[in-house]
């Protein structure tokens, strides 16, 4: 890994870990995993196991959005607590192509990533979008995957201090 990339990797950890406000810190933190995996847009989404819905708490490009937990790339993350990579998605029979339709962008690639929490429930997810030069590959996924192992305690905590987020609609 290129030390820069490195560098901004340990800033990340650093930022997310002493953050005392995680509103304030996951657009920064966002920024740095797109310009570290390279990247257009990110999302985080917050799972509601009530309502069996994911919702935007971080977005670029568009306000909330609500999709259900049982359809497409994110619902199979969820189900499976696994990471999910397209590179295509036009020959992924999980994407979910309303989402696109829905906000007038067009998705070619995801990685999706399942944000765990400390009992190994499924507390959200994070997509990273549109890979700009060429497929994502294992080092963008292990990547990805420290991201959201660094996101996860910071939201989790949140999410115990504001449990009405857990439950949106």
């Amino acid at each position: 890994m290129e030390k820069e990339k490195l560098q901004q990797l340990i800033e990340l950890s650093d930022l997310l870990a002493n953050s005392k406000n995680l509103n304030k810190a996951l657009p920064i933190a966002s920024q740095k995993i797109k310009d570290i995996i390279d990247v257009d847009r990110v999302t985080v989404f917050i799972y509601s196991p009530e309502n069996n819905i994911l919702w935007t708490y971080l977005a670029d490009g568009i306000d909330k959005l609500i999709l259900p937990a049982d359809k497409g790339i994110v619902g199979y993350v969820v189900e499976h607590k696994t990471i999910k990579k397209v590179n295509d998605t036009s020959k992924e029979p999980l994407f979910y192509k309303e989402v696109d339709e829905i906000t007038g962008y067009q998705t070619k690639s995801i990685l999706t990533l399942p944000l765990l929490g400390v009992n190994g429930d499924v507390i959200g997810v994070i997509q990273l979008l549109n890979k700009k030069d060429g497929k994502f590959n294992v080092k963008d996924i292990n990547i990805a995957n420290l991201f959201s192992n660094y996101v996860a305690p910071p939201l989790e905590m949140f999410l115990k201090k504001n449990p009405e987020l857990r439950n949106s609609k």
